[in-house]
């Protein structure tokens, strides 16, 4: 016969060829041996639905692992279209990793994958979800909307370096305002110290459920220093500025009193920053918060101020007219004087 322990590490094992999780080489006698990895917190925290944690520091090569769990038959009574999870890593600083598993208890391990030269979740163990980790994505955050098909999530969040992050999970989808126009902002300079900052109205799936109560803008001057990386992140992982603790974490403060979402007119929305010096770089973005408390950032802009004060208009030709009117000019005033000192010549006699 079996015994107890042999028995219960079959079955966990059996269960994860099963389900695919990995083909990674699994120890049959303690399948979870990475739970107690030194660099692995000891103790799981629990996310509630629609909760957000904030953690300002996961140190290079350690793990934080949660547990999320979703009961409510209200939310699983939906149409499949709208039945579905968020759940959204956001970096403020650094490189931070998402991986997770649905259902069944391991919890990802990403040290059985993060240094290998081609990763996704079948060659990562305990795995079913992941962020981009072969680097092209370093500093981006990662958001999924899954399928909300399980009860329970084993997640497990690996940083790459020194890091501060947010997680979110939220299975009533339609809380979460949702950038209009994939994020994008558009400037124009007004004059030379106020830019009109533009955006689309954030939305929401499904409709109804809540509505945008604000937007917060936010701007800071860029040094000579600081270059984008790459078209997916913004702007370097040691400067985010497209996620919502970024954003905090790198300004003072939000520009001005936020924007009502009553000020918008037709889909679109405006701001007037003041202030900006020229010939200098600033980054420019807005947050979408909804009544229902939910906060969520746009893609961002950057914009060099550039302000030139028109002293000549029509060009070449407007120019070669100043010219002859100031010979003319300049010959009608040396006749005058001319004239004036014969006259003087002549009767002073």
């Amino acid at each position: 016969m079996f015994e107890r322990r042999t028995l219960w590490s079959f079955i966990l094992l059996l269960l994860c060829t099963l389900d695919e999780c990995s083909s990674w080489e699994v120890d049959p006698a303690n399948p979870c041996e990475h739970h107690d990895y030194w660099n692995v917190a000891a103790n799981p925290h629990k996310m509630c639905d629609g909760c957000t944690v904030y953690r300002d520091e996961l140190l290079a090569n350690h793990t934080h692992l949660y547990e999320y769990s979703n009961y409510n038959t209200t939310v699983f009574n939906q149409d499949d279209h709208y039945r579905n999870l968020i759940i959204n890593l956001e970096p403020c600083k650094g490189v931070v990793y998402i991986f997770v598993r649905k259902t069944r208890i391991c919890y990802p391990n990403p040290y059985s994958c993060i240094d290998r030269p081609i990763s996704g979740p079948n060659n990562c163990n305990w795995t079913h979800f992941m962020s981009v980790i072969d680097g092209t994505r370093d500093g981006a955050p990662t958001f999924f909307e899954l399928p909300l098909t399980s009860t329970r999530y084993y997640i497990a969040v690996y940083a790459k370096e020194k890091s501060k992050y947010s997680l979110t999970m939220l299975s009533d989808i339609g809380q979460l305002p949702r950038p209009g126009n994939k994020g994008a902002l558009t400037a124009m300079q007004l004059q030379e110290l106020q830019i009109q900052l533009s955006w689309d109205v954030a939305t929401f799936i499904p409709q109804g459920i809540s509505e945008v109560n604000r937007y917060w803008v936010y701007s800071a001057m860029l040094l000579d220093k600081d270059r984008r990386t790459n078209s997916a992140i913004f702007l370097s992982k040691n400067k985010i500025m497209n996620t919502v603790c970024g954003l905090t974490n790198n300004t003072d403060r939000p520009f001005g009193d936020p924007v009502p979402a009553s000020r918008c007119y037709e889909g679109k929305c405006n701001a007037t920053i003041d202030g900006v010096i020229v010939g200098k770089r600033y980054i420019f973005n807005v947050v979408a918060e909804s009544w229902s408390g939910f906060n969520m950032s746009y893609a961002g802009l950057i914009l060099q101020t550039d302000w030139q004060v028109v002293r000549k208009a029509g060009g070449k030709s407007s120019e070669k007219m100043l010219q002859a009117v100031g010979v003319v000019t300049g010959s009608v005033f040396g006749i005058v004087i001319f004239f004036y000192i014969w006259m003087i010549n002549l009767y002073g006699r």
